[in-house]
């Protein structure tokens, strides 16, 4: 079940994969200069640990939508998913009581694509002939306002657009 609990936790593991990325980069090209190798491992923990610190500190931002394509529940959620595939890094699928499919993928935003923001699309029957696809986006941000949310859902929404044409 995709909830806002497991969106939380979702986003702190891929904050603290970047901030370990960040901090082996870090450590590695420093252990270089100074003829100290063998660092990178070491950066890349404090770097994850910097990303959970920092984690406390920011906010969260959601921003939800709504998209109707043409189509059925079924085409219109596998176009979804192989969106949100070519987008970012698929979380997973789930059909749901009602019929609903929910989708789930995190995609990065801002420069370079840094920023995770986890979307969830949720596919339901809308009038006939038409399905409504429900978007939600779920980023942090610092100091800086962002508004990753915002961004990812209007990247998703445009080129679901574009593909349902």
């Amino acid at each position: 079940m995709f909830d806002e609990a497991s969106e939380n936790e979702l986003l702190l593991a891929a904050l603290m994969q970047l901030g370990a990325k960040g901090g082996s980069i870090g450590a590695a090209a420093g252990g270089a200069a100074t003829g100290t190798h063998g660092l990178g491992r070491a950066g890349a923990r404090g770097g994850a640990r910097g990303a959970a610190r920092g984690f406390r500190w920011t906010k969260k931002d959601v921003s939800t939508t709504l998209v109707e394509l043409s189509g059925t529940v079924t085409a219109v959620s596998q176009l979804v998913h192989a969106t949100l595939a070519d987008m970012g890094n698929l979380l997973g699928a789930e059909a749901r009581d009602n019929g609903d499919i929910a989708v789930r993928a995190i995609v990065g935003v801002g420069v370079g694509g840094l920023n995770p923001t986890i979307v969830t699309a949720v596919v339901a029957a809308g009038p006939e002939g038409v399905a409504v696809v429900e978007l939600r986006a779920a980023g942090r941000e610092g100091l800086i306002k962002q508004h990753p949310a915002e961004k990812a859902l209007a990247k998703i929404t445009a080129q679901l657009k574009a593909a349902s044409q």
